[in-house]
């Protein structure tokens, strides 16, 4: 543990601290490949039938989309509702802290990319009025 006297040294550490994570998140986020069919993973599980009232939330999976939108970093989520329905949700961060969890517009589409384009919008909307 470093041994600080002063307010300015703990201010430093604070800041090389947060350059650590920042320098972390970003080469993680390298890591996170977008290929042209964004929801690929949620259509290729299209046959397996989920009930409409599903939890969006229930399955842990990756994000499919990651983007940065006025210092907002959105997560999108692709899910197969079964039936030829699809629906996207998001998790909006701000400052490395979840600000909104879960959120998405209130309808289903019938393909994956609906899904995820109304999401991002959404998302978007989200960020102008509470960001």
């Amino acid at each position: 543990m470093a041994h600080c006297q002063s307010r300015a040294c703990w201010f430093g550490l604070g800041l090389l601290s947060g350059a650590v994570a920042a320098c972390l998140y970003a080469w993680l986020a390298q890591g996170v490949r977008r290929d042209a069919g964004t929801c690929a993973a949620a259509a290729g599980r299209a046959d397996r039938e989920y009930a409409l009232d599903t939890d969006p939330l229930a399955e842990a999976e990756a994000a499919t989309d990651i983007i940065e939108y006025r210092g907002f970093v959105i997560h999108v989520f692709c899910r197969a509702l079964g039936g030829g329905r699809f629906r996207a949700v998001c998790d909006i961060w701000d400052s490395g802290a979840v600000a909104l969890e879960g959120g998405s517009p209130p309808s289903t589409y019938p393909t994956p990319e609906e899904a995820r384009v109304a999401t991002i919008a959404w998302a978007r909307q989200w960020v102008q009025h509470n960001g």
